[in-house]
This record gives C-alpha cells, structure tokens and sequence, in this order.
C-alpha cells in the first residue's frame, strides 16, 4: 500500500484518485525510514513520474481498448506540459512544425517548379541555385560557437533566432514581391531564408537538449515531439505543393512562407524559449571558450569560410562549373586534414567516413528531376511525371517508408555492428538508384510496368528509408565519440562537416552533368540532350557510393552499435594538434630544468 502508485489507472483502482509524489515520502518516513532515505524516495519517485503514461487497467474491455490511442496520446502531452510547460511547447510547435517542418519542405519541394516555370533556367543552373541555398547548413558549427562566446542584446540564442527570422522574413517578401529573372539573385534570398531554419533549429535543439540533461528519462517525450512536429508539417507540405506548382505559379507559395518565417518570433519574444538574460557584469565576448577549445573553434571558422566562400564563388562565376568544382574539392581536402589535426583521432575517421560516404554519392538531381519532369518535346516517350505526382504523392509515399525504415532498424538492426549497418545501407542505395537507371532506359517499358508505379521503388520514395539506415547509426556513433562537456558544439560541427560534403557532392555533380553534355531544356535552337544520363547514374549513383564500403574498415570501428566504443579517457583524448604542443611544451620546460 505505501508503494506509489505507477500510473493513474493504477492509484483509481486503489481507491486514491490521482497518484500522489508525497504518498511515497510519508509511507517512507511512516516505516521509520531516515530523512535521507525519505528524500531519496522522493527523487526517485519524482523521476519515475517524468515519462507515465496512461496504462490499461487489467480488466480492459473493449471500450478501453478503443479509446487507447486517444488517452494515450492525451497522457502524452500531459507528461510533456508536466515536464517542459507549455510555453515552451508553443515554441517548439512553431519551430518544428511550422519553421522546419512545414516551411522548409516547401522551400525543398517548390525548388524544380520554381526553376522551370518561373526563372526559366536547366537543370544545372537550378542545382548551383540549390547549392548556394544550402550553404547556412554548414556553416551551423560556427552559429553555435557565435552564440555560446557573444550573448548578442544580453541573451545567447533569443536575440539569434529572432535576428534571423526578421531576415527569412524579409527574404520570402522579396522572393514573393520582386520580378526575380536571376538565378543568382534567387539563389541568396533563399540562403537567408535557410540562414533562419538553421539557426532557429540549432538554437532551440541547444534548449531543449539542455532541458533533457536536467531530467534524463523525459529525451523519449522530447524527440518524440521534435520529431513528430516535424513529419507532420513535412506531410502537410507534401499535400499541397504539387497541385500549387502544377496550376499556379510557384511564387505564389512565398506569399504563405511569409507568415510562417515571421511566426517564430512571437514565441521567441514573449521568453516562451526560455533563455534567460545574461548580467550585464558577464556581457560581452567570452574568450574563455576559445582559449579552452582553440582547435574545435578553428575548425568550425575554417569551415563557416570555405563554405561561405563557395557560396561566394557560385553567385560571382555562376556558369564556371569546373573552377566551383576545383575549389570545393580544395576545401574538402583542408578540413578533411584539420578534422585529424583537430579533432580526437577515432572521433575524426568515424566523421572523414560520413563526410567521404556524402560526396561519393553524386548529386546529379538537377538532370534526373528535368527528365522525370521533361515535356514530350523534350523527352520523347519519357516518364513527363506532373509535379502532384513527383512532388506530392511520393513525398507522402517517401513519409511512409521512412517511419516504416525506423520501425525496421529498431526491431531488426538495432544490435548490429556499426560496419554492417553503413554496408546495407550502401547497397540499398544503389539498388535504389538502380530502379532509377532501369527506367531512364525504359526497360520498365519493355517490362510492361507503368513508369509511375516503376518509380515508386527509386531512390526518391526507398531514399527516406535508406537515409533513416544511414542516419541513427551515424548519431548514434558520434555520441559515443563526443569529448565530454563540448558536446553541443561537436554536434554542430560534425553535422556541419556532413552537409559540406552535399555540398561537395552537389558541385561535383553540376561539374560532372555538364560534361556529359547533358542539356535540360532547349536553347540556341538545339533541343535537349540526355543520353548520357544513363551513364552519369550508373557511375554517379551505383559505382561510386560502392567506394565506401572498403573505407569502413579502415574508419570505422567495427563494434556493435550497443557496445562501448573506446573508453571513457579515450573521448576526450587529445587532438594531433594538442599533442604536438603539449609536447612542445614539455621540451622547453626540461631545456629550463
């Protein structure tokens, strides 16, 4: 009877209403238990209670049953209110389902229907538009480091985010209300409206981690929440997109996206973020950081500088494709050697892995998403797909089979290897990619298999599963390489390393897409030239991702996913760098003595 009760079936069918925290510490004390005792009892109940949820009584009939999905997902944002406050789960509704979830698949999704109907531009001017969109994603390591050094108007994420949304917000306004014919000028209105979904979702992802740290057992209700926020805003996207593109001008969507970039600062403003107000006593520039993790933050602005440079070069030379590819190639070659000059070693070969397995896979979207779409005019007998097919029904067909990737990976390859994992998830690229190639060379014709029942097995409807394989592996590695109490930041420049190598595979691709001579629309009086697409996927699509299997056994541990990975004095072990200094040091310290 002193035991309290676990849920709140549990205390009804005892008779006593709602279970009761202060049940458990007077039951203890009751028992003649020490006052320590008591408080100890009382913590671990209150942690208990963090993640309860509703619970079928033993005796369920079929009410009960029926009305379970209901009361549990009821019981769900009430632990959720109970735990985080409502507030902050309006900002974070705004943020993931709106900002991230709803606002950036439209930007996503209404990119090729934005090239072809309103700028009029191929495919390899829409990709080189897509890549410089793109760019503030990798430049996330140095936004976090800018924002933990300088509280900027006295508060270290607030003032960032709103910042950055009164800037999206003006720059879906232009691309709205301007008479946009250039591509280049497309391309950096969309970097500032990329600029406020990365910073806003990096910023509220450093709450809200923080927020787990302070009670651990509630990450499950979080990301939950995070990610629930997220798939539905994307499907509502999903929905509505393609019809738009296919009977309006694209544009008109910027006029949606307006509202919603600006929404996030209503939240933001009202504290519904909950960062506090930094002294005036500790305002200004922190040095400390960057004397403590002088490596880690060269490398974030480093690689904020190649980035931002790319971007740079793409809008001044927007037609020099082999001078953009040479110089992101040069990039890449630098910060792969200062991630193993600056980061810990294992730390740094597990992420030259991810980065290596982004770029081997060619970015060649801006050719094969014009042929999909290509009028008959300009591919004869080809697929001629509308843009409520390719854009709406096989993202929500893609939805699917991502959930259903998760669902897979948790109940089969859970305990996998880390090696194994990376290898299945090459190979399920390229068969993927391989459905693509069979119906770029129509045998699927010739099969007698309609090309839009084909294509539901290419890569862009098994691509959300494949990615959903690639992706938890690859977090869940890095959290067991992170140095300790720099996490938040290493996160940021891991991932930020990762989206520089689609970016670097994005410029290889434009490069390589134009050298195959191919053309995506009609100009000078010639027509469209695809026949080396077929070609450019094999090689771009099926041959070269297979290159990274080998490099997982050379960076790659080859343990299993619930296994340690290297002991705990291991993750903060020191960089090349650190050690070469360190040694230095002592050097001169025995020359002294």
């Amino acid at each position: 009877k002193c035991q309290a009760p676990r849920s709140k079936v549990e205390g009804e069918r005892r008779g006593g209403g709602k279970p009761s925290l202060l049940e458990g510490v007077l039951c203890a004390s009751s028992t003649t238990m020490a006052d320590d005792t008591a408080k100890e009892s009382y913590d671990d109940i209150e942690e208990e209670n963090e993640e309860l949820g509703y619970v079928l009584p033993d005796d369920a009939g079929f009410v009960e049953y029926a009305l379970y999905p209901w009361r549990s997902l009821e019981g769900f944002f009430e632990r959720f209110n109970r735990n985080f406050g409502w507030k902050f789960g309006v900002q974070l509704t705004v943020m993931y389902l709106l900002v991230k979830g709803l606002m950036m698949s439209v930007l996503g999704l209404i990119k090729l229907s934005y090239c072809k109907k309103t700028l009029g531009i191929g495919g390899t001017a829409c990709q080189t538009m897509g890549t410089i969109a793109s760019t503030p994603w990798a430049i996330k390591g140095a936004i976090g480091v800018l924002s933990d050094a300088y509280p900027l108007f006295g508060y270290h994420k607030a003032s960032y985010i709103i910042c950055s949304a009164v800037l999206g917000t003006m720059a879906f306004l232009g691309l709205a209300t301007l008479p946009i014919t250039s591509a280049a000028v497309a391309a950096m209105l969309m970097f500032a409206a990329n600029l406020e979904i990365a910073t806003a979702d990096l910023l509220c992802e450093g709450k809200y981690a923080e927020l787990m740290q302070k009670k651990p057992k509630t990450g499950s209700t979080m990301v939950s929440y995070v990610w629930g926020s997220f798939q539905a805003g994307s499907l509502v996207a999903a929905c509505f997109v393609g019809p738009v593109a296919d009977h309006y001008d694209p544009k008109v969507l910027f006029w949606v996206l307006t509202p919603i970039a600006a929404s996030i600062i209503i939240p933001t403003s009202l504290g519904y973020l909950g960062d506090e107000r930094v002294p005036d006593d500790k305002a200004g520039f922190k040095t400390e950081l960057i004397k403590q993790y002088p490596y880690i933050i060269s490398f974030c602005l480093v690689m904020a500088t190649c980035a931002i440079g790319n971007a740079v070069i793409d809008i001044l030379w927007f037609d020099e494709h082999v001078w953009q590819a040479v110089y992101a190639i040069s990039c890449a070659v630098l910060l792969s050697i200062m991630a193993f000059l600056c980061l810990p070693r294992q730390l740094a070969m597990s992420n030259f892995y991810m980065f290596m397995a982004s770029v081997l896979y060619i970015n060649i979207g801006g050719a094969q998403d014009f042929w999909f779409t290509a009028d008959e005019k300009c591919v004869p007998g080809g697929p001629a797909f509308d843009y409520t097919y390719y854009n709406t029904y096989t993202s929500v067909v893609g939805a699917f089979t991502g959930w259903f990737g998760i669902i897979i990976f948790q109940t089969f390859m859970s305990g996998w290897t880390f090696r194994n994992l990376f290898w299945v998830t090459t190979l399920m690229q390229v068969v993927a990619s391989a459905f693509d190639l069979l119906i770029i060379n129509r045998y699927n014709i010739a099969w007698g298999i309609p090309d839009k029942w084909f294509y539901m097995f290419g890569d862009a409807v098994i691509g959300p599963a494949v990615m959903m394989f690639a992706f938890m592996p690859a977090v869940v590695l890095t959290s067991k390489l992170v140095p300790k109490g720099l996490e938040s930041t290493t996160y940021a420049l891991l991932a930020g390393f990762q989206n520089f190598g689609g970016v670097v595979s994005s410029q290889l691709g434009i490069f390589a897409t134009e050298y195959a001579g191919i053309k995506t629309e009609e100009s000078d009086g010639e027509g469209c030239n695809f026949d080396n697409l077929s070609n450019l996927v094999a090689i771009s699509h099926c041959l070269l991702p297979l290159l990274a299997i080998p490099l997982t056994f050379l960076l790659i541990p080859n343990k299993l996913m619930t296994e340690k990975i290297v002991d705990d004095d291991c993750c903060d072990e020191p960089s090349l760098l650190t050690q070469f200094f360190s040694q230095a040091e002592d050097k001169k310290e025995d020359k002294k003595e």
